[in-house]
Parts: C-alpha cells; sequence; structure tokens
C-alpha cells in the first residue's frame, strides 16, 4: 500500500450500499482536516472521526477520474484566513458522517499573522463502484477560488491598457461620447451625411 492513501469508512461503505438499494446518493459536504494529535496517521475502516480534527471546509469539486470511472477526485480549499497546524490527516464528511479517511503529507499552514499566508488546495480521491451515488452538497454562502481558477477566468479578458485583441469586435451601439468605439455603420452613416453637406454647400 502507498505511504499515502484514503479508505472508505465502515460507516461510508454501508452509506453507499444503502443508497444503491435505496436508489438515493450520499450527499458529499465537507472536508475534514486533522493535525492527527501530532504524530502522522494510518487510517483504518472503523475510524468515525479523525484523530484530531482541527478544520473543516466545504468541498468545491468532486469530479470523476478520467482514466479510473470508479475514482472520485475530490477537492476542497482551506483559506489563508485559518491554520496555525500541520495537516496530516483529512477526511471526507457525508450525510453527517465520515464517509473516508486518509494521511496527508505533513503540511505546516501558517496563517498571516506568522508573516506568511496562502490558500491551500486539498485533495483526496476515493473507490467506489458507482459514482453516480456520490453527490455534491455546496453552501450558497460559501465562495471559494483557487488562484489558477481566478487565473484562468480572466485569460480569455482583454487588459484595460496594453494589451492587443484580435478577431472582431462588437460594439452594442453608436458611440454616445466623444472617445466612445464607433461601429463601421455609424462612420459610413456619418461619412455619408458629411458628402451630403459638402455636395448642398456647392463645392
Amino acid at each position: 500500500m502507498s505511504t499515502y492513501y484514503t479508505l472508505l469508512t465502515t460507516l461510508g461503505a454501508a452509506a453507499l450500499v444503502n443508497a444503491q438499494v435505496a436508489g438515493t446518493s450520499v450527499a458529499l459536504t465537507h472536508i475534514a482536516i486533522g493535525d492527527g494529535g501530532g504524530a502522522p496517521v494510518l487510517p483504518v475502516e472503523t475510524q468515525t472521526a479523525l484523530v484530531h480534527e482541527v478544520h473543516r471546509v466545504p468541498i468545491t469539486s468532486v469530479t470523476q477520474d478520467a482514466s479510473n470511472p470508479g475514482w472520485l477526485v475530490i477537492e476542497a480549499v482551506v483559506p489563508a484566513t485559518v491554520g496555525g497546524w500541520t495537516v496530516r490527516e483529512l477526511g471526507v464528511i457525508g450525510n453527517g458522517v465520515l464517509i473516508a479517511a486518509g494521511n496527508y503529507p505533513q503540511t505546516y499552514k501558517p496563517i498571516l499573522a506568522e508573516g506568511t499566508a496562502s490558500d491551500l488546495l486539498v485533495r483526496l480521491i476515493i473507490e467506489t463502484s458507482n459514482a453516480a451515488q456520490v453527490t455534491l452538497t455546496l453552501d450558497p454562502s460559501v465562495v471559494v477560488a483557487t488562484n489558477q481558477a481566478i487565473v484562468n477566468a480572466v485569460a480569455g479578458y482583454v487588459k484595460r491598457a496594453g494589451d492587443t485583441m484580435t478577431g472582431a469586435l462588437t460594439l452594442s451601439g453608436p458611440p454616445t461620447a466623444p472617445l466612445h468605439a464607433a461601429t463601421k455603420g455609424y462612420v459610413d452613416q456619418f461619412a455619408a451625411q458629411r458628402a451630403r453637406r459638402f455636395f448642398h454647400a456647392g463645392f
């Protein structure tokens, strides 16, 4: 077995079996984070809680692994505003119980008061025979984006200054102020009007 791994707990396996029998799903909500009580952790199926939970964050993503359909990749972001402890264990919370437990490479999570702070993306992979039995329940009051997600989101936008755009630019209408951009139709119409005035003036 790998040094770092994730196991479905007895409660988690039972929840998935019950969901399959009832034709329902298990709603995953949070990732629990623990420091292992100061020591490395070896997860076991009989766990009902982490050795020593220090924080809990809403799950931000549950995706099916492209190469292994039975693997679910579960992610959450620990914000820069929390920390002061070492991450050694993680747990997936769903239906109010510990669905899966895993150990984690020892990682200290600082807080800003210590002079440095950053978001921490945590990821677990759990194996299930039917990924359709698992759903993600999001808290609409919690909106978290990783730095990379923000970079990807703004990559397609043109900067306000010093940037270059290729392709067609579609304007919503004619200009309403001196420095507004003008459509080709507006320029053509304006040029035609000037030409008529020039003609009628007798030049």
